[in-house]
């Protein structure tokens, strides 16, 4: 599903769990292609709500909540799944599994780990 705002901008929903509203982010000249939003159970019983964003000109977003608040995550480099990065986190997206982790710090255990979905494209 193609979605175009007014001035060709690229509108990201920052979709969280517990948001009934959208909110919207823009950059000009940038038009979404297609989004889905999964509903991640992880390893502890934590469940994350994570929208994935695709634009025209390649790129790729997710929005995570960490702590109560949304993330934009962008696609970055990986060898295997998807690798998404916001600051110092870093989101792997492998099939229906995901990953939360601090960048840079392999000693420390995933902020959210073994996570699976269900998904549902918009």
């Amino acid at each position: 599903m193609k979605i175009t705002a007014r001035a060709a901008a690229l509108s990201i929903a920052l979709l969280t769990s517990s948001a009934s509203a959208a909110d919207v982010v823009s950059f000009p000249g940038i038009t979404v292609t297609s989004a889905v939003v999964s509903h991640y159970v992880c390893k502890d019983k934590h469940e994350v709500t994570v929208s994935y964003i695709n634009a025209s000109n390649g790129d790729s977003f997710a929005t995570v909540p960490i702590d109560g608040t949304p993330h934009v995550f962008v696609n970055v480099l990986s060898g295997s799944g998807a690798r998404y990065a916001s600051g110092r986190y870093i989101w792997w997206n492998k099939g229906n599994t995901g990953m939360l982790m601090i960048d840079g710090d392999d000693t420390a255990p995933p902020l959210l780990a073994d996570c699976v979905s269900g998904s549902r494209g918009t």
